[in-house]
C-alpha cells in the first residue's frame, strides 16, 4: 500500500519537532535513568532496563517542561535474564499521573524498519557540549535484523538514549525503541526493538496509538503529506479572501461570507456516514449556489483531514495529465485519506467522471472513503447519460450503488431574503470602500422577487456599484444583466488604461468590438497565451473585416489581468457561469459587438490549429456547451426567449452547414445531455437528412439509448442507416441491422409513430429468428427483439399477440442464464423486465396464478442484481403486480406483504432520488391502503390512506387530472372511514376541507 511517498526536508523537520515534543526524560529522584516517549497523552514507552530496579512512586518524567509522577504498568520481561544485556523485548509501559496537555503521542508504525533506511533518534544524554543531561539527536542507518532486535550503524549510541523513539525518515513514523545497554560505553551503532514486538508483548497498545492518529491530526497529515497531495490534485488550499476586483469575481469568489444553509449539514452527513465509495448529483438552476455550497463543503472537510476540491479540466480532462492525476488520487486513498471530488458542469464532464470511477474501481485499495459530487442544472437526462456511460464499461453495479441525487432549493430557506440583501449591501459597500452609500429603501422589496441566491446578491452589488458612481439606483428585473454591464464598464476602463484612449478600440464602434472580444476566454476555454492571441487576431479579422487590426498580445494581457488563472499561460472564464451566458447573449444580440456573427462563431469553432484530435474535440464540445447554455438548453423556467436566440440559431446553422463533420457529432453529444435539446436538434436535423453516410456513422454511437428529446433525430439517423444496402451480406451485418431496428422501433414509439415502430419491431423479430436458426449466439438479440415487440403490441392494445411474444422472450432468457458470466447481471435484469411485462399481460388476461408466478420470479431476478445495476422501475412493477395477483387469488396477507415491500422500497429510493420517486409513493400507499381494506384492517388502512392523501397534496394536482382523480377517490374513502371509526372522527373536517379545495381545482 503506497502510504508514503517520501518526505521533503521541511516536512521531515516538522516531524522531528513533533517527535521531540513527545520525548520524555525518566528520572529516579535526582538520578537520570534514560529516555522514553509518549504513545498516548497519558502513556509512555521505554526500555525495561531503564526502569528496572527503580523504586515505585519515586520515578517521574519530564514532559513539556513539567515533572509528572509515573508508574510502571508492564515490564517485559520482568527480570533482566542471564545475558550481558536485558532480554528481548526489553520494553516497559509507563502511566503518567496526569496526561500531557499538548502532546498526543508519537505515531507508531505497523512494523520495524527495512534494511538501509535512514532513521533519527531523539532523546537525552550527558554527551553534548553543554553540562548535564540535555536533549540530543542521533542519525543512523538500519544495518538489518540482529536476532529479534534490529542493528543500527554509523552514529555513536551513547548512554541516556535507551528507550528513545526511532523515527523512520521514509514513512515518517516511529518504527522502534532504541536499546543500548546501560553497561555499554561509547559503542558505535546499537540496536532497536521493532514496534511489531509491541503487538505480542504489550497487547492493545498499538491499537490505542493508531486510533488517535487519523486524517486531520498533525502527525498523520505530515507523515502522509496531506498538504502535498491536496496541492497535486486540486491546487494549493486557498488562503485568505478570494474576492476579486471585478463585479463578477465578487459574486463568484465568495466576497460575501457564506450563509449557512441546511443542505451543507446534509452533505457533510453524506460524506461521513459510511466508508466506501458514493456518488451524488446536486442539481438546481444556475445561480442557486451549487458551486459556492460545494466550495464551502470542501473547505470544511479539509479542516477535518479530507482531501477535497473541484476536479480541474486541465488536469483530469487532458489525456496526457489524466493518468498521473488518477494515480495521485488512488495513492491518496491508499494512504487512508478520505477524498471528495467535485465536478462542476457535470453534463460536460461525463468522460472525466467515468475515467475516474473506472480507475478507482480497477486500482482501489480496501477501506477507501471516496465521495464524488456532481453539479448540474437538472437531473435528467444527465442521470440516464451517466448510467449509460458506466454500463458501457460494466462498472454501474459498483459506481451507482447507493448513488443519490438532490435538488438544491433555488433560494435560501434558512434566512429571510430581506435580511440577506441588507447584509450583502453592507458587505459589498465595505469591500468597495464606500460605506458612505445608503441602502435604498426599495432594495429589500426586490429580495422576494429574485429567483436565485445569485440574483439577490447581484441586486445588492448592483445597488452599491451604481450609488458609488453617484448615479440613482433603479429597480431592475434582471440584476445579473446590470452586473454584466458593470463588468463591461470595467473592461473598457482597463483597455483605456493599458492601451490609451485612442486607437482601434476607442469610440462607439471600438467599444462594441472590445465587448465582442471579452467573452472569448469563456467561449474558448483553456487556450494558452499563443492560442488565445491567435484567436483574438482571427476573430478581429474574420468577424470585423472593415476594422483596423488590434494589438492582440496587449488585449490578451488585459484579459489576463482581469481574469487571472492559476498559471500565467491561461485566462479564466467569466464566472458565475450565468453571467458568462448573459454576456454571450448580449454580444450576439448586438451586431456591432459580434460583427459578422457567422464568422465570429466560425472562428471560435475552428480548432484545427490545436494539438491532437482529442484536444480539438474537447475544445469544440466546451464551446458548444457554453453556447447551449446561452441558448437556454439547460435552463429551467429561465430565458424562455431572447433576441440573441434567433441570431445564434441562424449563425450556428450556417457554421454547421459549412463544417458538418466537425460540428454535427459534437452537437449531438451536447444535446444528449441537456434537458431542452430541441434548438440543437433543429440545427442538425436538416444536415443529417441529406448528408453522406460517413457523417451518419460518426453520429450513430453518440445517440442516446434512453428516452430523450433526441428521439426524432435518432429515428432519422437510424432510418437512413437502415436504408443502406448490406454490402457484406454476412451475419455480422445482419446483426447490426437487427440492433438498429430495435433502437429505431423504440425511438419511433417515443416520437409518437407507433405504427412505424411496430413494423420496425416486427422486422427485427423476423431477422433475429433467422439468425438464431444459424447460431445460438444470437439468442440474446432474439429475446430482446421479442420483448420489444411484445411491449409495443401491449401499448397498442394487442394483448393476445403480446402475451405470446412475451412468454417466448421469457423462455429464451431462462435458457440464457449462465451462458455468459460476463453479462450475468444484465441477463437477470433483462429477464426481470420481460417477466414484469409477462405478469402484467397475464393479469390483464385474468391468468392470476401465472401472473403471480412470473412476478415472483421477476422479484427474485431483480434481487440477484447488485443495487447499482438494478432497474428499480422493474422491481417495483413486479412487486405491485404480485400484490394485485395475490389479492385476485384470495391470498390477501401475502398480497399485503408485497405491497408493503413496494412502499418500503419506494421510501428507500426517496432517500436517494426524491424528485424521481416522490409522485410514486402516494400511489403505492393507496394500493396498500386499499389492500388493507380488503383484509378488514380498517384502522391501518385509514392511517395508510391518510398518509397517501397528505403526500399527494404536496404534488401539482392543478396540472394533473390523473392525480386529482386518485386524490378524490382516496378522500371519499377517508371520509367514509372517519365517519365509521370513532378514533378518527375528529379528522373528518380536515378531509372535507381538502375535498372542497380539490373540487375547486377540478372545476
Amino acid at each position: 500500500m503506497p502510504t508514503s511517498r517520501g518526505l521533503d526536508g521541511a516536512g521531515l523537520e516538522r516531524l522531528r519537532m513533533l517527535t521531540e515534543q513527545n520525548v520524555v526524560g525518566i528520572w529516579d529522584g535526582g538520578t537520570f535513568c534514560g529516555t522514553g516517549f509518549l504513545v498516548t497523552p497519558d502513556t509512555a514507552l521505554t526500555c525495561a532496563h531503564v526502569v528496572a530496579g527503580r523504586e515505585e512512586g519515586n520515578m517521574a518524567a519530564t514532559v513539556e517542561g513539567r515533572t509528572i509522577t509515573i508508574g510502571v504498568v508492564r515490564r517485559v520481561p520482568e527480570v533482566k535474564g542471564a545475558g550481558s544485556t536485558y532480554d528481548f523485548p526489553d520494553l516497559a509501559e509507563l502511566r503518567l499521573s496526569e496526561p500531557a496537555h499538548d502532546a498526543q503521542g508519537v505515531w507508531l508504525d505497523q512494523a520495524g524498519p527495512t534494511q538501509a533506511v535512514s532513521v533519527s533518534v531523539h532523546g537525552f544524554s550527558g554527551h553534548t557540549l553543554e553540562p548535564g543531561v540535555q536533549p540530543d539527536t542521533l542519525h543512523l542507518t538500519v544495518a538489518g535484523r540482529s536476532g529479534r532486535f534490529v542493528r543500527l550503524q554509523w552514529d555513536q549510541v551513547v548512554q541516556g538514549f535507551s528507550g528513545g523513539p526511532v523515527l523512520d525518515t521514509t514513512t515518517g513514523r516511529v518504527c522502534g525503541v532504541l536499546k543500548a545497554s546501560r553497561h555499554e560505553k561509547a559503542s558505535s551503532g546499537g540496536w532497536l526493538i521493532p514496534v511489531d514486538a509491541l503487538r505480542e508483548h504489550l497487547p492493545g497498545l498499538l491499537e490505542r496509538n493508531h486510533a488517535a492518529h487519523r486524517p486531520g491530526t498533525n502527525w498523520f497529515d505530515l507523515a502522509r503529506d496531506r498538504r502535498g497531495r491536496q496541492t497535486d490534485l486540486f491546487g494549493p488550499e486557498p488562503v485568505g479572501s478570494l474576492s476579486g476586483n471585478t463585479p463578477a469575481q465578487m459574486l463568484a469568489r465568495g466576497a460575501m461570507p457564506f450563509v449557512e444553509r441546511p443542505e451543507l449539514g446534509e452533505l457533510q452527513r453524506w460524506c461521513s456516514e459510511h466508508d466506501g465509495q458514493s456518488l451524488r448529483l446536486l442539481y438546481a438552476p444556475g445561480g442557486s449556489g451549487k458551486t459556492r455550497l460545494s466550495a464551502e463543503l470542501c473547505r470544511r472537510l479539509r479542516r477535518t483531514g479530507w482531501i477535497a476540491g473541484f476536479a480541474d479540466k486541465e488536469s483530469l480532462g487532458d489525456p496526457l495529465q489524466r493518468p498521473q492525476w488518477l494515480k495521485d488520487l488512488t495513492d491518496a486513498l491508499a494512504a487512508d485519506f478520505p477524498c471528495l471530488v467535485v465536478f462542476d458542469y457535470a453534463q460536460a464532464r461525463l468522460g472525466d467522471i467515468s475515467a475516474l470511477l473506472r480507475h478507482v474501481h480497477r486500482y482501489r485499495p480496501d477501506g477507501i472513503t471516496l465521495r464524488v459530487l456532481l453539479l448540474a442544472r437538472s437531473e435528467e437526462p444527465l442521470w440516464d447519460a451517466l448510467q449509460e456511460e458506466l454500463e458501457e464499461h460494466h462498472i454501474e453495479d459498483w459506481a451507482l450503488k447507493g448513488a443519490s441525487s438532490r435538488r438544491l432549493p433555488d433560494t435560501l430557506t434558512a434566512k429571510d431574503p430581506g435580511t440577506l440583501l441588507t447584509e450583502a449591501f453592507g458587505e459589498f459597500a465595505r469591500q468597495l470602500e464606500c460605506s458612505w452609500v445608503l441602502m435604498p429603501p426599495s432594495l429589500t422589496h426586490r429580495a422576494g422577487r429574485q429567483d436565485s441566491m445569485l440574483g439577490m446578491l447581484a441586486t445588492a452589488l448592483d445597488a452599491v456599484l451604481t450609488l458609488r458612481q453617484g448615479e440613482e439606483w433603479k429597480e431592475s428585473d434582471d440584476p445579473l444583466a446590470r452586473i454584466c454591464r458593470h463588468e463591461i464598464t470595467g473592461w473598457y476602463a482597463l483597455l483605456k488604461d493599458r492601451l490609451g484612449s485612442g486607437g482601434v478600440l476607442a469610440g462607439r464602434t471600438g467599444r462594441l468590438m472590445a465587448e465582442g472580444l471579452l467573452p472569448l476566454p469563456t467561449l474558448a476555454q483553456r487556450r494558452d497565451g499563443g492560442e488565445l492571441t491567435a484567436l483574438l487576431t482571427a476573430v478581429r479579422s474574420g468577424a470585423f473585416p472593415g476594422q483596423p487590426p488590434v494589438n492582440a498580445p496587449a488585449v490578451r494581457s488585459c484579459l489576463c489581468a482581469l481574469y487571472p488563472a492559476t498559471d500565467d499561460q491561461h485566462v479564466a472564464p467569466l464566472e458565475p457561469d450565468r453571467l458568462g451566458e448573459i454576456l454571450v447573449r448580449r454580444v450576439l444580440a448586438e451586431p456591432e459587438s459580434s460583427g459578422d456573427t457567422v464568422a465570429y462563431l466560425g472562428v471560435l469553432l475552428d480548432v484545427s490549429a490545436l494539438g491532437d484530435e482529442r484536444a480539438r474535440e474537447g475544445a469544440v464540445l466546451e464551446t458548444l456547451d457554453v453556447l447551449a447554455r446561452a441558448r437556454g438548453c439547460t435552463s429551467v423556467g429561465r430565458v424562455a426567449d431572447h433576441p440573441a436566440h434567433a441570431i445564434l440559431d441562424r449563425a450556428l446553422a450556417q457554421v454547421v452547414r459549412d463544417e458538418p463533420r466537425a460540428l454535427v457529432p459534437a452537437l449531438v453529444t451536447v444535446a444528449a445531455r441537456v434537458p431542452h435539446p430541441e434548438p440543437l436538434v433543429d440545427l442538425v436535423r436538416p444536415v443529417l437528412a441529406t448528408c453522406g453516410t460517413d457523417l451518419l456513422h460518426l453520429v450513430e454511437p453518440r445517440l442516446p439509448s434512453y428516452p430523450s428529446g433526441l428521439a426524432p433525430l435518432s429515428a432519422l439517423v437510424l432510418q437512413r442507416l437502415l436504408q443502406l444496402p448490406d454490402t457484406a451480406g454476412d451475419d455480422a451485418g445482419r446483426r447490426l441491422r437487427l440492433r438498429r431496428l430495435r433502437r429505431y422501433s423504440l425511438r419511433l414509439e417515443e416520437s409518437g409513430r407507433r405504427e412505424d415502430a411496430l413494423r420496425a419491431a416486427d422486422e427485427a423479430v423476423v431477422l433475429s429468428r433467422d439468425l438464431v436458426r444459424g447460431s445460438a449466439q444470437y439468442r440474446p438479440d432474439y429475446a430482446a427483439a421479442l420483448h420489444t415487440l411484445s411491449l409495443l403490441r401491449h401499448r397498442s392494445g394487442e394483448t393476445e399477440s403480446a402475451l405470446a411474444l412475451s412468454a417466448e422472450a421469457v423462455s429464451l432468457y431462462r435458457q440464457l442464464i449462465g451462458s455468459d458470466p460476463g453479462r450475468r447481471h444484465r441477463t437477470f435484469m433483462d429477464m426481470a423486465g420481460a417477466l414484469s411485462l409477462l405478469a402484467l399481460l397475464r393479469l390483464g388476461d385474468a391468468q392470476f396464478s401465472g401472473a403471480a408466478r412470473d412476478a415472483a420470479e421477476g422479484i427474485v431476478r431483480c434481487e440477484q442484481v447488485p443495487e447499482g445495476a438494478r432497474d428499480d422501475e422493474v422491481y417495483l412493477a413486479c412487486l405491485e403486480t404480485l400484490a394485485e395477483c395475490r389479492h385476485r387469488t384470495g391470498e390477501t396477507e401475502q398480497a399485503l406483504v408485497s405491497s408493503r415491500q413496494a412502499v418500503e422500497r419506494l421510501e428507500e429510493l426517496l432517500t436517494l432520488r426524491a424528485d424521481r420517486y416522490l409522485a410514486r409513493l402516494p400511489e403505492a400507499l393507496q394500493r396498500h391502503g386499499f389492500g388493507l381494506i380488503r383484509a378488514g384492517r380498517f384502522s391501518e388502512a385509514y392511517r395508510t390512506l391518510s398518509r397517501a392523501a397528505s403526500e399527494r397534496a404536496a404534488l401539482p394536482l392543478r396540472t394533473s387530472r390523473r392525480l386529482r382523480e386518485q386524490q378524490s377517490q382516496v378522500l371519499r374513502v377517508l371520509l367514509q372511514l372517519s365517519d365509521e371509526l370513532d378514533e378518527f372522527t375528529h379528522e373528518r373536517p380536515s378531509w372535507l376541507q381538502m375535498a372542497t379545495v380539490l373540487d375547486g381545482l377540478t372545476s
